[in-house]
């Protein structure tokens, strides 16, 4: 055989080879590609799956657990709350008016539960915040459940624990329920207030609440549902899942996500355990993810012909075309800035930005909590004090510290003074300490620590500073130095007689409890003053009562007493108006007792206080029959004739009786069992109603003519009363 046609045939099959080759490679590339791009979107596919689930529940989770938290600082705020709590309703009514006010400002600006009861175990009666009723009436008429009987019900309201007890999701029907709520399905939290825990806080959610906060589309086909103590709460959702099915999954229920069956169906199971216990949990057919990768798959074949093409131009393509591609992009990326990586920079530092600040909040939040454990004595022992506090960054081992309350009419809790006083409290190396703010109060507490009172005097003389800086009319107030921890409680409450008593001191400078106390054993009336007042009682002499009672406040304004021995003081005078008191006794001392004098807030009312008791023993003296209910009478009258009246105020009504707005309210809520205020604010809802009936009027017109010059004012407060805006009320009345 020829050798050069030999050669031309091996050189052939090499060619074969080659091309051979070349196709091998070809198909392994896309088989390996295809295999990997199938199983790389699969798990991205159940990824964005599993991430779309926990994000879901976890927002739900960070919601509810929020309004949880809200609820916890409600019970921490009315435990450090001593007025309008722990009292018989028969023995000390005057206290329900406080506890009312109470619970209706923590109503008010709820949107998690939309009735708040308070029930004292060694009482009879529950509250509201706009009345009491019997425990008893209550829970056989009143308030009566779909699953739960009265004796269960009174059980849990009465146990003294800091557990948290909740009770499902059910119906609720009663004669006092249907009186106050339209909404019927509840969800019932209860918590006890502590130290003793003999007082409950019962919070009902409505069925709104969680409509809105598991609401889910119905594409999704999901099940979203809340468990505690072994109970499914409440539960959301299009799937068909029974209750009883519900339970059947609690044992396989932990933090993550798991495959589970249910009737036949698959469904990804995600749980997540908030810090209040509640475990919450979402279902979701997995269908959905089945569905969302079928689409996928048309797109792993295009991708795998896409890639087919570059695969074999990179095998065709000569190395020194691959070379030359490499160094263009060395090229484009050293010297022309074509890609956009300030963006990418942007949202990394944006990450890192926003994940510092969490950290701060957080931690934050647990000096919180530490500052009002420390403050309501939660901590047996100073090591466990130490110890709490080492856990949320705080060193308090030092050998004192003092409490102070502040307030100023500029400040709030996140405003620049606030910012500035912990800065300094951060920068002093010997000092420690953290504020808080109470909400009830509008005030913001302070504990600082330090070895030495010198150091702890730098930081108050700066925080006076700050407060001067900020703030036009501010009060500091400030307790003792203390150096055993089991007295924090008295350190705040001696800051508090310190603040209650900043009428009587100036406030411009830090009022010390120490200065308090001082003044509390400054000198009493003379007795020729409280002489003089007696014998114009005794004779009849209003002139004289008035010039003797006005001689009694200069003495009072000379001594510069402070609020606790101005409270003494007026004891002094009520025995001395006793004495000349020709009817029952308790009867003036049931209506002029130091619940009466807290009211007043200058000298002023102190003046107007004792002059109308006076009258009144002198007019009983007399003989003139006292006749409150005719005043209160031409009071209400006044109301409904004038409630039009955008100016009328407790105020102008009270000027217009020739009387004190103290007496106004308290004549009043004894004699109508309810205040002024509030009747007139029922008067102009009621003809609101009337007019919205009746006429079409438009409602800016209705607000003028029933009192209210800004219309949305008027909107929100008929929201309040009648439970929904005016346009649906009118409409519902149409219907």
């Amino acid at each position: 055989m020829d050798m050069k046609k030999i050669k031309k045939e091996i050189n052939s099959h090499n060619i074969f080879y080659y091309v051979g080759a070349f196709f091998l490679i070809v198909i392994f590339t896309i088989v390996v590609m295809g295999g990997y791009l199938y199983r790389f979107y699969y798990k991205a596919v159940y990824s964005d799956f599993l991430n779309q689930n926990s994000q879901r529940l976890s927002a739900i989770v960070s919601r509810h657990e929020n309004d949880i938290q809200i609820v916890d600082d409600i019970v921490i705020q009315m435990s450090l709350s001593v007025e309008g709590r722990s009292f018989k309703l028969e023995e000390q009514p005057q206290k329900a008016g406080k506890l009312k006010e109470q619970l209706k400002q923590y109503t008010a600006v709820s949107q998690f539960f939309n009735m708040l009861l308070y029930q004292y175990h060694r009482d009879e009666y529950i509250f509201n915040d706009s009345t009491s009723l019997r425990t008893d009436y209550f829970l056989q008429n009143g308030c009566l459940m779909e699953q739960v009987q009265p004796e269960e019900l009174k059980e849990l309201m009465m146990e003294e624990t800091m557990r948290l007890r909740i009770l499902p999701e059910q119906a609720v029907d009663g004669i006092w329920i249907n009186y106050y709520l339209a909404n019927k399905d509840k969800v019932f939290f209860f918590r006890a207030i502590p130290p003793l825990c003999e007082e409950t806080l019962i919070f009902m959610v409505p069925d709104t609440y969680y409509d809105k906060l598991l609401v889910s589309e119905e594409k999704d086909k999901r099940m979203d549902f809340l468990c505690y103590d072994g109970k499914v709460v409440v539960a959301r959702g299009n799937e068909m899942i029974s209750e009883e099915e519900l339970y059947g999954l609690l044992p396989e229920m932990r933090e993550g996500s798991c495959k589970v069956q249910v009737n036949g169906v698959q469904y990804l199971l995600s749980a997540m355990e908030g810090d209040s216990g509640i475990l919450y949990g979402s279902l979701q057919s997995m269908s959905i993810f089945h569905d969302k990768f079928m689409s996928s798959q048309w797109g792993i074949i295009f991708v795998m012909l896409i890639c087919a093409i570059p695969a074999t131009f990179v095998i065709v393509v000569l190395s020194d075309k691959i070379l030359k591609r490499v160094k263009n992009l060395n090229l484009l990326l050293n010297d022309e800035a074509n890609y956009d990586f300030e963006s990418i920079e942007n949202g990394i530092q944006t990450l890192l930005t926003s994940r510092t600040e969490s950290e701060k909040e957080r931690l934050s939040l647990k000096k919180t909590r530490f500052i009002r454990d420390f403050i309501r004595g939660g901590f047996p022992q100073k090591s466990d004090v130490i110890l709490a506090a080492e856990k949320v960054g705080l060193v308090v081992d030092y050998r004192q510290f003092l409490v102070l309350l502040i307030r100023g009419r500029e400040m709030s809790h996140e405003n620049k003074a606030y910012s500035d006083m912990l800065e300094i409290i951060e920068r002093k190396s010997k000092v420690e300490g953290y504020g808080i703010h109470l909400i009830n109060n509008n005030q913001n507490l302070f504990v600082l620590f330090a070895d030495e009172q010198e150091e702890l005097e730098s930081v108050l003389d700066v925080i006076l500073e700050i407060e001067r800086k900020y703030c036009q009319d501010y009060v500091i107030a400030v307790s003792n130095y203390h150096d055993t921890f089991e007295e924090s409680s008295k350190a705040y409450l001696e800051a508090s007689t310190a603040f209650d008593s900043h009428l009587l001191f100036d406030s411009n400078n830090i009022i010390r409890f120490s200065e308090v106390v001082q003044k509390d054993y400054i000198g009493r009336i003379p007795g020729n003053y409280l002489q003089r007042l007696r014998y114009a009682i005794q004779n009849n002499d209003k002139k004289g009562m008035r010039m003797a009672v006005k001689d009694i406040c200069s003495q009072m304004n000379g001594e510069n007493a402070s609020l606790y021995a101005f409270r003494i003081l007026y004891n002094d005078i009520i025995h001395v108006l006793l004495s000349e008191w020709p009817g029952d006794k308790n009867e003036l001392n049931d209506f002029y007792n130091v619940f009466t004098l807290s009211k007043c807030l200058n000298m002023q009312d102190f003046y107007e206080l004792l002059c109308e008791a006076c009258e009144v023993i002198i007019d009983r003296r007399s003989g003139i029959a006292v006749k409150n209910s005719d005043v209160i009478e031409e009071a209400a009258t006044y109301m409904r004739t004038n409630f039009s009246d955008s100016n009328l105020t407790m105020s102008t009504l009270a000027e217009h009786l020739h009387i004190s707005t103290v007496t106004l309210s308290i004549e009043f809520k004894n004699e109508m069992d309810v205040s002024p205020s509030d009747y007139l604010a029922n008067l102009r809802m009621e003809k609101a109603k009337e007019l919205l009936r009746d006429t079409n009027m438009l409602v800016r017109e209705i607000s003028v003519a029933v009192g209210y010059e800004d219309a949305h004012v008027f909107m929100r407060r008929f929201k309040k009363y009648a439970g929904m805006t005016p346009g649906q009320y009118r409409s519902d009345m149409g219907d």
